[in-house]
């Protein structure tokens, strides 16, 4: 009885670790994701371009991020609310090497278009910082 009740206590710490630890691993990925769409909500794109992950910048050049960006977001307004819908981790992405990745979505309201859904893909960094990657609007 003893040994089944250690047993369980066991496995019980060892789910709440592994819980928190994930738990911990999404705060810090929402943070970083947060912070990074802070310099796109005030069109600073081309602060978004250098505080991304080199695997975005490698894909897509500075110029052409800042035109694409305001294409994507002047348009739109002032942001109302973002909340965040799904969060899925990945250890490979299509048109990216394998990795550690999170892709984020959020439900947003601008003043000017109403509800989208933006997706920001994270990858971990060799610093263990998370770092996005790529974005997208729909």
């Amino acid at each position: 009885m003893t040994k089944q009740l250690f047993a369980i206590l066991l496995l019980f710490l060892f789910t709440h670790v592994v819980h928190a630890d994930e738990s911990d691993i999404l705060e810090k990925v929402e943070s970083s994701a947060r912070s990074w769409l802070g310099f796109v909500d005030r069109e600073q794109y081309q602060e978004s371009w250098e505080n991304s992950s080199p695997l975005l910048r490698a894909k897509t050049p500075e110029a052409t991020w800042i035109k694409s960006m305001t294409t994507l977001r002047s348009s739109r307004g002032a942001i109302n609310t973002r909340f965040i819908a799904t969060a899925g981790a990945t250890k490979s992405l299509s048109g990216f090497p394998d990795g550690d990745y999170v892709v984020l979505q959020f439900y947003t309201t601008f003043a000017g278009k109403g509800l989208i859904l933006e997706t920001v893909t994270l990858a971990k960094a060799p610093d263990g910082t998370w770092q996005v990657c790529d974005y997208a609007i729909k």
